[in-house]
């Protein structure tokens, strides 16, 4: 996939990151979800290409990138974490300032960005992600069943990992169909990359660590953004899957005003029409979005 694009390993204080760059102007990130890698940004990234420096990661953890030691808090794969990573890429890669696309996990590390590194992110799109903290504020019968897996990949070591473990392909190629526009189809050499990725015993530790991350580093670091008046200072574009059932109330409030109360700039965006998948469900739609919305010069 993306096989027009360089690709290097870019070594950070605590890893590796594998990246793949093309394109020429200014630099624009893209940072995939779970359980995927960079690779799910082979429909929009080489039209991206066209107009911008197009910077596709891989998380730690995940894909072709490397996979640091775990520990007890989690730490090691928190999104604060994962933005030091990709923050110390775009500085190796001479980028001082760019704009971020995150997708799902990448999402999460997108905001995490700003949060963490205001000076640097110049503009950023969310797709089918609100803050981790509102997340888990907003729980209820009908997100703990279609998100389970947050509670799920949370619980201790080795419990999850070894369900996993069992049909690591099957249970991953489940979680991608059901999160998906009824009939929609993945690209057949995306699936096949992203359940190669996901095979080995580390990678599935790995994407555990995340989501426990996600249930506790994570969330603390959001409340204390929270607690402190902290917010996004660049603006914002939030684009979310419409056949997902995402569109509704989150916890009280409509998804664009979830981001307007964590966000000191402009946030705009809407739904699309598709699932959860939105690089890969409706390419179109989300170049057309992007290119209204990132600065060209």
């Amino acid at each position: 996939m993306l096989e027009t694009f360089e690709t290097q390993r870019i070594a950070t204080a605590e890893t590796e990151i594998f990246v793949r760059t093309a394109g020429s102007g200014p630099a624009v990130l893209l940072i995939h979800g779970y359980p995927q890698t960079g690779a799910c940004w082979h429909a929009v990234a080489p039209m991206l290409a066209e107009q911008f420096t197009v910077v596709v990661a891989d998380l730690r953890g995940y894909g072709a990138s490397g996979r640091p030691k775990t520990d007890t808090d989690h730490m090691a794969y928190s999104k604060r974490a994962m933005a030091s990573d990709l923050a110390q890429v775009m500085t190796a890669l001479g980028h001082e300032t760019f704009q971020v696309v995150g997708h799902d996990r990448g999402a999460r590390v997108g905001y995490r960005l700003c949060l963490d590194h205001p000076a640097r992110v110049t503009r950023f799109c969310t797709l089918d992600v609100v803050p981790t903290e509102h997340m888990w504020r907003a729980w209820d019968k009908t997100r703990a069943l279609g998100a389970f897996h947050w509670t799920f990949l949370a619980q201790p070591a080795p419990l999850p990992e070894t369900l996993i473990a069992a049909d690591p392909d099957g249970f991953h190629a489940h979680l991608m169909r059901s999160w998906a526009a009824p009939g929609f189809e993945f690209d057949t050499r995306a699936m096949a990359a992203y359940l190669e990725a996901m095979r080995e015993p580390d990678a599935i530790h790995a994407s555990c660590e995340d989501y426990r991350a996600g249930a506790g580093i994570d969330a603390e670091h959001d409340a204390a953004d929270v607690d402190a008046g902290n917010k996004v200072a660049c603006p914002m574009l939030f684009l979310w899957g419409g056949k997902r059932g995402f569109g509704g109330p989150q916890g009280g409030a409509e998804p664009l005003e979830v981001w307007r109360q964590w966000c000191a700039a402009e946030v705009t965006g809407g739904p699309v029409d598709c699932g959860h998948f939105l690089p890969e469900e409706a390419p179109e739609k989300v170049l057309a979005a992007l290119n209204d919305f990132l600065v060209k010069d």
